[in-house]
């Protein structure tokens, strides 16, 4: 058994390790954060149960205990859900990592089991599982490089990565599509990454990482929202079942049991606090800065910042029968709902960007 099996195999032995640890984590992740949020009742359960049935001086004084402990517990576990969260996070990455460099030091995910691994002749596409699909070569010539700091938030602070161009035809079945159609594919911004395509003396453009830049929170000029009719309709059915049950739960508590009272009330309560929450974030959110457009979809958390250097071209077209703005930039194109008002506030602080032509 030569030297390479031998570090293959202890690499194998170490990937196979964190996949355990990372399994591991990610229960108790979840574990804490159920015994946070059914902290969280117990307290509402505890506090209901004080303004029901016969007060007495040791029954009120277990309550108080038991609400404090409560409080204590929710705190507690939600702070080890938080460091387990993390911890998940950091053993994931070592991970993947991990499994990159297993095909060598200049390997990369860009997918779900795809690699994209650099090698004197070109640039080989190949997938991580041996023989399932024949790997592809891709001449350095034909594929382009771009530099991309992802922004969920309008803040100078981002998640860096590096997208791949390359022609449709390399990943098509019998080289079909067209001459000139090209595709994205995205690898994580890594030191090894960078040393990589230095290495084969290949241009990386696009925003600078090496740029020294202080993280700050951009002030927005104009926002504009375009409500979620069905999602805030949803919320008040919600709201008023938890306001039912709240209402059932005081004569229940003081006429029949505290404890189903109160058991009552804290379902009323969580049930009423998820509604009014739902309610709230049932609108997207379209916001204009001096240094980009932010976006905000209407509650499920997908939100994008694109800075005014990334975008090309802000053209107003239709999609599906639904007037859109989109936003040209050079990796790619974003179709934003065309939020009354937005296209106009664009125009007047960015002219140059705007084109009623593709």
């Amino acid at each position: 058994m030569n030297d390479h099996t031998n570090a293959s195999l202890t690499e194998k032995k170490r990937i196979a390790a964190l996949r355990r640890m990372r399994i591991f984590l990610s229960v108790l992740t979840f574990a804490a954060a159920i015994l946070a949020i059914l902290s969280l009742i117990g307290i509402i359960v505890a506090v209901l149960m004080l303004n029901f049935g016969e007060p007495s001086e040791r029954r009120d004084l277990i309550l108080y205990i038991l609400t404090g402990a409560f409080a204590g517990g929710a705190a507690l576990f939600a702070l080890f859900a938080w460091l387990f969260s993390k911890l998940t996070g950091g053993v994931s990455e070592k991970e993947l990592d991990a499994r990159e460099r297993l095909f060598g030091e200049e390997s990369f995910f860009v997918g779900d089991g795809t690699l994209l691994t650099f090698c004197d002749e070109g640039l080989k596409l190949h997938g991580e599982a041996e023989g399932k699909t024949a790997p592809v070569l891709i001449p350095y010539a034909e594929t382009r490089y771009i530099s991309i700091c992802t922004r969920r938030r309008p803040r100078e602070k981002g998640s860096w990565c590096v997208a791949v161009e390359i022609p449709v035809r390399y990943l098509s079945k019998k080289g079909e599509g067209k001459k000139d159609e090209k595709v994205l594919v995205q690898a994580d911004a890594k030191e090894r990454l960078y040393r990589a395509l230095e290495k084969h003396s290949l241009e990386l453009i696009g925003e600078e990482r090496d740029k020294p830049k202080k993280d700050r929170k951009f002030v927005p000029i104009k926002k504009m929202y375009l409500p979620n009719r069905k999602k805030r309709r949803n919320a008040l059915i919600g709201l008023i079942a938890g306001v039912i049950l709240i209402g059932g739960a005081i004569p229940l508590g003081i006429y029949a049991s505290a404890s189903a009272g109160a058991l009552m009330g804290a379902a009323g309560i969580v049930f009423a606090a998820r509604s009014v929450w739902a309610f709230i974030r049932s609108r997207a959110v379209f916001g204009v800065y001096k240094e980009g457009i932010f976006w905000s979809e209407s509650g499920n958390g997908e939100s994008l910042f694109l800075k005014w250097d990334d975008v090309d071209k802000v053209i107003p077209e239709e999609k599906n029968g639904y007037p859109v703005l989109s936003f040209k930039c050079s990796y790619g194109r974003y179709a934003i709902p065309a939020v009354e008002g937005a296209y106009d506030c664009i125009k007047e602080l960015r002219q140059e960007k705007c084109s009623e032509e593709d």
